[in-house]
């Protein structure tokens, strides 16, 4: 990915279709760049955030390169984690964060007491998410 001078993504679509050939040769020939077509929005966040994961590894391999990968747990990189761990009565995005940066993974999550919970995000939130 390092050696990427650039990515872009084009949505091909029937109007956008008369356009690709055009584009691909600017794009890949004379810019020298990488051209990914892809079918839709969705399609292009899902490759996006591929791609963002994909780097974040590779630049973690060397923690002396990035400071702020040095303390980032690998599970936080996973969203299905963290919409799990929001999915928690009384647990929002910021609430969930705290409680992965605190526990590292949903297990350590379960397990903890009321009162490892109340430590991170009070006593109402702690219960609810006992119970739960």
């Amino acid at each position: 990915a390092s050696s990427l001078g650039g990515i872009v993504i084009v949505e091909k679509t029937q109007i956008s279709d008369q356009y690709f050939l055009a584009v691909q040769k600017l794009v890949v020939l004379e810019l020298g760049m990488v051209l990914l077509p892809v079918a839709n929005q969705g399609e292009a966040s899902q490759l996006i955030t591929q791609l963002v994961s994909f780097y974040v590894r590779e630049q973690s391999k060397d923690h002396s390169s990035n400071p702020f990968l040095r303390k980032r747990c690998s599970r936080l990189a996973e969203p299905s984690v963290f919409r799990t761990v929001q999915q928690i009565p009384g647990v929002g995005k910021t609430k969930a964060l705290l409680l992965l940066q605190q526990f590292g993974s949903i297990h350590r999550l379960c397990n903890a007491s009321v009162e490892e919970l109340e430590l991170v995000v009070g006593q109402t939130t702690a219960q609810q998410i006992y119970t739960f």
